[in-house]
């Protein structure tokens, strides 16, 4: 079974959230503790996920090692929350699951891609911040006539 890490963010942990603790990663800074704004699930295969997802994905595709990609944690946070209705969020550590980053042709980190039905109906490489993230997964799920 994979562990993909679907984003569910608590209010509580979004007010506190920083790129370096969102995730549940420890933090350089004073020792504080924050709940970690996504939850681990467990599915037989990320053919399985998409296919049976009632629901839009927003897929992030990252590397621990990648800034941009961190830069990144509560952007998908806020996405996550602000279209809870309209789609699900999961990361994909790509050293990780390397034959779906393969799969799907990603070659730079971060890339975001929205699959509907199944299907990858866009693709964002690089950093973008939430409002240009919100913009377009929402003017593709209005053209796609998803409104959740």
């Amino acid at each position: 079974a994979m562990p993909l890490v679907r984003c569910l963010p608590p209010a509580a942990a979004l007010a506190q959230a920083s790129p370096t603790t969102a995730w549940g990663r420890p933090s350089r800074g004073p020792a504080r503790r924050v709940t970690p704004a996504c939850k681990h699930q467990t599915f037989t295969s990320f053919d399985d996920l998409i296919s049976n997802s009632n629901k839009p994905l927003l897929v992030d595709f990252y590397a621990t090692w990648c800034g941009p990609c961190q830069m990144m944690a509560p952007v998908m946070q806020e996405v996550g929350a602000q279209l809870k209705d309209r789609l699900q969020v999961v990361k994909i550590d790509t050293d990780k699951y390397p034959d779906i980053a393969s799969r799907y042709g990603i070659q730079g980190l971060p890339t975001v891609v929205l699959f509907i039905d199944g299907v990858p109906h866009d693709r964002i490489e690089g950093f973008v911040q939430t409002s240009q993230l919100l913009a377009r997964v929402g003017y593709v799920l209005d053209a796609q006539k998803y409104k959740g």
